[in-house]
């Protein structure tokens, strides 16, 4: 996994800040119940990044803005409906609005956007460790926002 230290860093951070609620830091590492909801023929090619994410990491709610979930869902079966532009779509991370992030298994697995009021789908990044990073520090500049508004 690409970043380690600065995704320990920022982790780290988070879960001290003044205020934090979180419940992340559970992890796992077992392979199969981790894509236990996903199509046997979808699996190929999941990011090992990923993997080692949640089992060196762990995986639950960092910030009401950001949560990474225990393993993919299928978003057509989250979403209630067919399938269409979504077929192929994993949901494993998302915020406490409607905003979802989800595994493209048609496009190498790639990190797509899902918005619940808007029907496209948007990547937003090829790989997970690029991905988790930025994610990780924006919730960090959030925080630090609300606390410096708090003062």
């Amino acid at each position: 996994m690409n970043n380690t230290s600065e995704i320990r860093q920022l982790i780290s951070e988070i879960t001290t800040a003044v205020g934090y609620e979180g419940d992340f830091g559970d992890r796992i590492n077992d392979v199969d119940l981790i894509l236990n909801k996903v199509d046997a023929a979808s699996r190929i090619g999941v990011p090992e990044d990923y993997l080692e994410f949640l089992a060196t990491f762990g995986f639950g709610e960092l910030d009401c803005a950001f949560y990474v979930s225990d393993g993919p869902v299928r978003y057509a079966a989250q979403a209630d409906g067919d399938a269409g532009i979504y077929a192929g779509l994993y949901v494993f991370a998302g915020d406490s609005c409607e905003g979802s992030y989800a595994f493209d298994t048609r496009n190498n697995w790639a990190i797509v956007e899902l918005d619940a009021e808007i029907d496209e789908v948007e990547v937003v990044s090829e790989d997970f460790s690029s991905f988790i990073l930025n994610q990780l520090a924006y919730v960090k500049d959030l925080i630090e926002r609300r606390q410096h508004e708090a003062l």
